[in-house]
């Protein structure tokens, strides 16, 4: 996970941006009588965001048609976001833009690897639809995590994804995600978390919860399987030059610049775990195509 600041811009100045571009005119005067509403799920948000506990925050079940907050639908709570706020033109969308753009190098805090090209609602509008366009819940995110995270709902601490605005800086800046490599034929590079022994557990089953609901292993294991089959040419004239021993120095030299980028980077796990490796660098990599 990357760290982001959380955003400056106030939920009453989205809100009212989205808002007031709208031309349906019954439509508007619905949105502005519910407007103390959803500024008070906003307040909710961030306080339960400071805390570790937006799992606390209860769904919305009902259908889109339906009615969520005064004469208002779900339906229509959702297009705030998705034509006014999202649409192309309209005035709310340089917050969209801007939003992307806060993302680390414009890659995906979620993963730390793809490109942000959409905003991802840390809580789903679909369930909590009177989030739609609060800023601390819109997060950069690349489409694969947009869409291919896991649609479960936290139920407790413990089970909530990593969020980008919110988490204490030992999360992104203390390692937690590691990588083994497994001599089998084929070999295979595993990825797995284990945090620091001294955080607490609930610290502990969260970076768990954002592994496994992002997909990690298996996308971090795409990634890598082309490196690994990029490094064969690499090594094989580094060996005919240096051998095993700066094929090894090799490995750590760039294992240690990759850390001081990004400690819980995929490619930070793969190096450290290929220059721990001995049957790797005397001769492994020659394995891997």
């Amino acid at each position: 996970m990357r760290a982001i600041s959380p955003p400056t811009y106030s939920p009453e100045y989205v809100y009212d941006l989205c808002i007031n571009s709208i031309s349906d005119q019954n439509l508007r005067g619905r949105l502005l009588l519910i407007r103390g509403g959803v500024f008070e799920a906003a307040q909710d948000y961030l306080i339960k965001a400071q805390t570790r506990r937006l799992f606390s925050i209860p769904s919305n079940f009902c259908q889109n048609d339906e009615v969520v907050i005064g004469a208002v639908t779900k339906a229509e709570l959702k297009k705030t976001y998705s034509d006014h706020m999202v649409g192309v033109g309209k005035p709310a969308r340089y917050i969209y833009d801007l939003l992307i753009a806060s993302a680390p190098r414009r890659k995906c805090p979620f993963c730390g690897f793809g490109h942000a090209t959409t905003l991802d609602h840390y809580l789903p509008k679909a369930k909590f639809p009177l989030l739609s366009v609060i800023p601390w819940n819109l997060v950069p995110a690349c489409k694969d995590c947009n869409t291919g995270k896991s649609s479960t709902i936290a139920r407790m601490e413990s089970e909530q994804t990593l969020h980008p605005y919110f988490e204490r800086r030992a999360i992104s800046e203390e390692q937690w995600v590691y990588a083994r490599l497994i001599t089998s034929a084929p070999p295979v590079l595993e990825f797995f978390v284990s945090p620091p022994p001294y955080w607490d557990e609930i610290e502990k089953a969260r970076v768990e919860s954002h592994f496994i609901g992002y997909k990690l292993a298996t996308r971090f294991s795409v990634e890598a399987s082309n490196e690994l089959a990029a490094l064969k040419d690499v090594f094989n004239n580094l060996w005919d030059d240096l051998g095993a021993e700066g094929v090894r120095l090799h490995l750590r030299g760039v294992a240690h610049g990759k850390a001081l980028q990004h400690v819980n980077s995929w490619d930070t796990a793969m190096y450290q775990a290929l220059a721990a490796s001995a049957w790797y660098f005397s001769g492994g990599f020659r394995d891997f195509v």
